[in-house]
């Protein structure tokens, strides 16, 4: 009888023990999720780290990770931390960090987000649940002592009068505009009363000055260049002395525009513009026309002088 007693009892421990071991092996197969915080009382504007690490069994489950939404009520995502995957002890362990916030005031609780878990050798799927936990967002504590607390010390501020820098200021920019205007005035070139009067009509002393250009050489390079400056010189004080205005400083624009103003025929207006232009080509370009171009520069001259001195044109 002893011995049979030992005999089930040794049995009985042995059926125990393979029990024992099938479950925590199926266990130790099954997958799992863990879910934790770093605090469960922030301050409106303070983040929290919710961390989900799930332990899968290598090779033996297919994983569909959750996706955080765009939006949670009572928190906002701050960060989604990347999905992290390590290897250990034949289980996959994955891993995620979210970050929270909280601009309401209140107890609210995170979101539980679902891991679907799909075996590889049936159909038979599984569901994981991360936790979900209470989270206090309050303010900050308002002080109990009623003591102000100076941010700095009080500083005694000089308060300076502006006034007299202003008047100083005033009088300064009175004497350089004053003096500036005394210069303007003084250094305007004035001309005389009589500065366009002469002996002469203005047509007569023209047909005299163009007369004498014939005297010129135009073979030779310093008489062409001379030819040029008192054709275009003799033209200019015509119109000055003609309308009594001077146009000596004008450029060559200017002239033609100045004829144009006052009417004169386009034709005319060509003839000028090309006799000034070369001109200008023999005194800044260098250039040297024939004998034949200027002596041509000379009659448009002298045909659009004649055309200005007929009296049917107005302002002549």
């Amino acid at each position: 009888m002893g011995k049979r007693k030992i005999k089930w009892k040794a049995i009985i421990i042995s059926a125990s023990a393979c029990f024992t071991f099938g479950i925590q092996n199926i266990f130790a197969q099954a997958p799992s999720v863990k879910t934790g915080i770093d605090r469960n009382n922030i301050l409106i504007g303070e983040q929290i780290k919710y961390t989900v690490q799930a332990s899968i069994p290598s090779g033996m489950y297919r994983v569909h990770w959750f996706r955080v939404p765009d939006s949670i009520a009572h928190f906002e995502v701050v960060e989604r931390g990347s999905i992290d995957s390590s290897s250990q002890n034949d289980h996959t362990i994955i891993e995620q960090t979210i970050t929270f916030t909280s601009f309401d005031s209140g107890r609210w609780n995170t979101p539980s987000f679902t891991i679907d878990v799909d075996p590889v050798n049936n159909n038979i799927k599984t569901k994981l649940y991360t936790d979900s936990f209470a989270i206090n967002v309050g303010y900050s504590p308002p002080d109990s002592t009623n003591e102000l607390r100076d941010i700095k010390p009080i500083m005694e501020v000089t308060i300076k009068n502006y006034f007299w820098y202003y008047v100083a200021g005033g009088i300064l920019l009175f004497l350089i505009m004053a003096i500036l205007l005394w210069r303007y005035f003084k250094n305007r070139k004035k001309e005389p009363v009589n500065a366009f009067t002469g002996k002469l009509s203005p047509y007569e002393e023209a047909m005299k000055e163009l007369q004498k250009l014939k005297t010129l050489d135009l073979q030779k390079p310093v008489d062409i260049k001379d030819f040029h400056a008192r054709l275009a010189a003799i033209f200019k004080w015509y119109i000055s002395r003609k309308q009594r205005i001077s146009i000596m400083n004008k450029t060559t624009g200017d002239i033609l525009v100045h004829l144009s103003v006052n009417n004169l025929p386009a034709d005319k207006i060509a003839n000028t513009a090309t006799t000034l232009r070369c001109s200008d080509a023999v005194k800044f370009a260098k250039y040297l026309p024939t004998a034949l171009e200027s002596e041509e520069c000379l009659v448009k001259i002298k045909e659009t002088i004649n055309f200005i001195q007929q009296p049917k044109l107005p302002n002549t």
